[in-house]
């Protein structure tokens, strides 16, 4: 195959090409193509969430047997990923299948060139396949940004290998299909074991929107809506500047004299996790970063001291500290028809990646990570600095089992072990990918973290440079602390919009006070009406965070066929729904209503 016809497949869109990792020899991959035996990384996740629905036969992911045959597998899967560029039956059936999407990979561009040239240019791109040749981390756009999330909702995706690519690259397909299980994880698995789903399992269809967090913080924020500036105004007022991303990784505690050296040559930009400890030695963070929007992310606040030296860049549906900040920044939209557009910073499953975000939005040129681990030596517990409201003792010493509830293992370029979540190594994942892509110059302080990859080097102790002339963080927050008139929102408006809510709110508690009054048949008729209504308009979602709101126990009794059984389970949620509006509604009190 000429180059030239290389470059028409990437124009195509059917070819993508990394940096290759040739093999021994060129010589063409005979095949055949056999379902991987790798353990898939699925097997970290939580058993319970295989089967969340209703139904339990159905399945959220599935492990394949090794003696599955491509026919099931196509039963299974519309997705197959093919390791190794080989003219197999395996791939001719799925590139003659309209239904099927092939995704092909191969380390070596001599051997894809012979494969191509064998199936042809035409059958590749009639057929639906797209490939890959080179290493996993290393394409332009990255992997997780090619591969849609929709192609892993069409079912696990089944990974085949040559013998040649498991004798000669096991490295590089290991690395392949790492990636590839890390998306399935993200697309597939993290939005039902997510803080958005955790508690609202998938039994029956609601509405969901805001959680009771997010709805309880977005009154409790009002104020913060007509007065704090977005992030617009902080858009490259660092430029060429260092950032630390100080996180709150096991190692932070060892770098608390480096942060307090390099004061005044960076600004420091602290995950709400690791500010207890930064607090405790009198460390104030340049700005602290906080993306979680849950009631617990939050609580580390009450932990500090005010910090007028110090502001805050915050989910807009996030706890805000109080007056504990001398500015508060926030990102993220809440109702943009009334309290206006705001700029995003870009985030996944960490909140330092919502630091790393921040740093490249001020425009600084390079960024160290302090404690930015996101992993554990111990197989049962991820590890935080000291000081912060996560740490804790060591988990029991006991033999690993290669499965939840141990920790996923990960091998890092020392050559140790580490062990992590699954969130944590996506959102490392994420992380090292947009690092690779950014061109900012990055530094990791730890060697013991699985933040690594092109663009990251490690340096326990970093030289920075002094500040560039005339940028100073101190000025930066100084002159745009206050959000524009022009760009506050209407208080009339916000008034009606919080007088509506009073009495919605009055509303839903009056019903579940006159509900709670019943019993027996008229509780049943009357209350099941009402929480149809209150499943079509996200209250249902509400309650489910609300407390200790047990959503699988609550389904089980309403919709089971006991009467008694149904009577308690309605009871019971509209007893909390009774307590939640009320707390909606003191929020809502507390904010001029």
């Amino acid at each position: 195959m000429t180059s030239g016809k290389i470059s028409a497949l990437i124009k195509l869109g059917v070819l993508c090409l990394g940096e290759p990792s040739p093999g021994p020899d060129a010589a063409p991959d005979p095949g055949p193509h056999a379902l991987s035996t790798r353990a898939p990384l699925s097997r970290f996740e939580n058993p319970a969430y295989q089967y969340p629905f209703e139904d339990p036969s159905i399945p959220a992911f599935v492990r394949y047997p090794p003696d599955a045959s491509l026919e099931s597998l196509l039963g299974a899967t519309r997705t197959m990923v093919f390791l190794g560029a080989a003219d197999t039956p395996q791939l001719r059936l799925c590139l003659s299948r309209p239904d099927v999407v092939a995704l092909i990979f191969e380390p070596d561009l001599a051997v894809f060139e012979t494969f191509a040239d064998a199936v042809g240019p035409a059958r590749l791109h009639a057929g639906g396949a797209f490939c890959f040749v080179g290493r996993a981390r290393t394409f332009d756009p990255a992997l997780q940004d090619q591969l849609p999330g929709a192609l892993f909702r069409q079912g696990t995706p089944a990974i085949l290998s040559t013998g040649r690519i498991e004798r000669d690259h096991p490295a590089w397909g290991a690395e392949v299909a790492d990636s590839l299980e890390t998306l399935h994880y993200r697309h597939c698995l993290y939005p039902l074991s997510s803080q958005h789903r955790v508690r609202s399992h998938p039994l029956r269809p609601i509405t969901r929107d805001l959680l009771y967090d997010q709805q309880l913080h977005a009154y409790q924020n009002l104020d913060a809506f007509l007065t704090c500036p977005d992030i617009a105004p902080l858009a490259g007022g660092l430029s060429g500047h260092t950032a630390i991303v100080a996180a709150a990784g096991p190692d932070l505690g060892e770098q608390l004299d480096f942060l307090r050296r390099n004061r005044d040559r960076a600004v420091i930009l602290c995950v709400n996790n690791a500010l207890k400890p930064l607090a405790e030695a009198t460390i104030s963070p340049h700005f602290v970063v906080i993306n979680d929007t849950s009631i617990a992310s939050g609580r580390v606040f009450s932990h500090i001291p005010a910090m007028a030296d110090t502001a805050l860049v915050a989910h807009c549906l996030s706890n805000l500290g109080g007056d504990r900040f001398g500015a508060t920044y926030l990102f993220g939209e809440f109702m943009p028809e009334l309290f206006g557009t705001r700029p995003e910073l870009d985030a996944h499953g960490s909140v330092i990646t919502a630091a790393f975000s921040l740093a490249a939005h001020l425009g600084c040129a390079r960024c160290v990570f302090v404690g930015g681990q996101l992993a554990s030596p111990d197989p049962w517990r991820l590890g935080y600095a000291k000081g912060s409201l996560n740490h804790g003792q060591a988990a029991p010493v006991r033999p690993l089992m290669d499965r939840h509830p141990q920790l996923c293992p990960v091998k890092i370029p020392s050559g140790d072990t580490l062990y992590t979540t699954l969130n944590f190594k996506d959102a490392a994942l994420w992380l090292a990918e947009t690092i690779r892509l950014s061109g900012m110059e990055c530094v990791n302080t730890s060697r013991a973290s699985i933040l690594y990859g092109q663009g990251i080097r490690h340096d326990p102790d970093p030289a920075l440079p002094d500040l560039p002339a005339g940028r100073n963080v101190a000025s930066l927050i100084r002159r745009t602390r206050i959000r524009p008139d022009a760009l506050r929102p209407d208080p009339a408006r916000v008034r009606e919009f919080v007088h509506g809510e009073v009495a919605r709110w009055s509303a839903v508690r009056d019903t579940a006070q006159t509900l709670l009054a019943l019993d027996g048949p008229p509780l049943l008729a009357a209350g099941m009406a009402a929480l149809a209504r209150f499943d079509a308009d996200n209250t249902t979602f509400l309650v489910e965070r609300f407390e200790d709101f047990d959503t699988r126990r609550f389904h089980g009794l309403v919709f089971g066929a006991d009467p008694i059984g149904r009577a308690a389970g309605l009871r019971d949620y509209f007893a909390h729904l009774r307590d939640m509006a009320g707390e909606l509604l003191a929020a809502l009190e507390q904010a001029g209503g």
